[in-house]
C-alpha cells in the first residue's frame, strides 16, 4: 500500500472518531491514573474508619483540599455527619449538591471548575462508592510537569462543545500530511540506537532493555535516558515478573532510607518514567498500577 493510500485510511478514520478526540485528553490517563491512586487511597482508610489517619492524608496531600465520601446506597461515609466539621471539610459540604450533580455525570470520574479563575477544581470518582475531592491545581499541574491552564483543559474538555466540523477538517489534514512526512523520514532512519547500546550486557524487562552502565535503556528504535533510580526500579521488576510490589518495597530498593513518610516521591516517579518508556502512549504498558497494593510487571504472553 502506498503511503498515500495509508495517509487516506488514517484521515477517513480519524474524521469518524473526531468527535471523540475532540472530547478526549491526550494526557488524561495519566492524570486520572494518579488521582483515582490518591483517592482510592483516601477510601480505603475511610472504609477502616481511620477518620485520624483519612485526615491526616489528605492534610498531607499537595493537591487534595478537602474530600467527601458517599457510600454506594448514597449514606456519606467521611466525613462523618456526626462528628464536628473540621474546617478542611466545609468546602466540599457547603458544595454537596453541586457534588452530587457532578458525581451523578462520573463514568467513572468527572470533573468541572470550582469556581471562575480554575484556581480549583472539583473531581468526582465513582467505583463502589463515590468520592469527590476540591483539588489545587497549581500544585497538580507541578506534580504532573504540566502549565495549570493544560490542566484545567485536559479535566475539563468533556464540558466544552466539540469543534465544530470545519476546524476538525482542517486539523485532520494538516495530522495527514504530518503522518505522510513521519511514514517518510521513519523509512530514510537507520537504527542507530541499537548499534551504540548493544555493546553492554543489560537486562530485560518485557520489549525493553535496561544497559545500567550506561543509564539508558532500547525499546524498539527508541533510545531512553535513565537516572540510577529507575534502573534501580526497573532492575526490581525485572527480579520479580507479575508480582504486585508495594510502594514501600519500592521506596526500600529505590530510595533506601532517603524518604518521607506520606511522601508521594514514587508515584510521581513512576509517572515520570512511563513517559520516558512510551512517549507516544502507543506501547503495552511496563509498569502497571495495582490500585490499593503498589505496582506490578506482567511479561508479554
Amino acid at each position: 500500500m502506498s503511503r498515500f493510500n495509508i495517509v487516506l485510511v488514517i484521515f477517513v478514520t480519524m474524521l469518524e472518531i473526531a468527535p471523540r478526540l475532540a472530547l478526549a485528553s491526550p494526557n488524561d490517563t495519566e492524570i486520572n491514573e494518579y488521582l483515582q491512586s490518591e483517592l482510592q487511597h483516601i477510601t480505603t482508610l475511610s472504609e477502616r474508619s481511620d477518620v485520624a489517619g483519612t485526615r491526616l492524608y489528605i492534610s498531607a496531600s499537595p493537591v487534595i483540599n478537602s474530600a467527601i465520601i458517599w457510600q454506594a446506597d448514597g449514606k456519606q461515609r467521611y466525613p462523618a455527619t456526626a462528628q464536628v466539621l473540621h474546617v478542611m471539610d466545609q468546602p466540599v459540604i457547603a458544595a454537596e449538591k453541586r457534588l452530587k450533580a457532578l458525581a451523578e455525570l462520573a463514568r467513572p470520574w468527572r470533573a468541572e471548575k470550582a469556581d471562575a479563575s480554575g484556581a480549583e477544581l472539583f473531581y468526582c470518582y465513582r467505583t463502589q462508592q463515590i468520592i469527590c475531592a476540591l483539588l489545587n491545581v497549581e500544585q497538580l499541574a507541578a506534580v504532573l510537569s504540566v502549565s495549570p491552564d493544560e490542566l484545567n483543559q485536559q479535566l475539563t474538555l468533556a464540558d466544552t462543545e466539540v469543534p465544530n466540523r470545519t476546524w476538525v477538517v482542517a486539523a485532520l489534514a494538516i495530522l495527514g500530511i504530518s503522518v505522510s512526512g513521519v511514514l517518510f523520514w521513519r523509512r530514510q532512519q537507520p537504527a542507530k540506537a541499537s548499534q551504540t547500546l548493544s555493546r553492554e550486557t543489560g537486562f530485560r524487562l518485557g520489549d525493553l532493555t535496561i544497559y545500567p552502565k550506561q543509564l539508558r535503556a532500547l525499546r524498539q528504535d527508541l533510545a531512553i535516558d535513565l537516572t540510577d533510580r529507575d534502573v534501580k526500579l526497573l532492575r526490581h521488576f525485572a527480579s520479580h515478573p507479575c508480582e504486585v510490589i508495594t510502594k514501600q518495597e519500592l521506596y526500600d530498593a529505590a530510595w533506601g532510607r532517603e524518604f518521607m513518610p506520606n511522601s508521594r516521591a514514587l508515584e510521581q516517579h513512576i509517572i515520570t518514567l512511563r513517559k520516558k518508556l512510551d512517549p507516544e502512549k502507543k506501547l503495552p504498558p511496563v509498569i502497571e498500577t495495582v490500585h490499593g497494593q503498589g505496582y506490578r510487571f506482567s511479561p508479554p504472553a
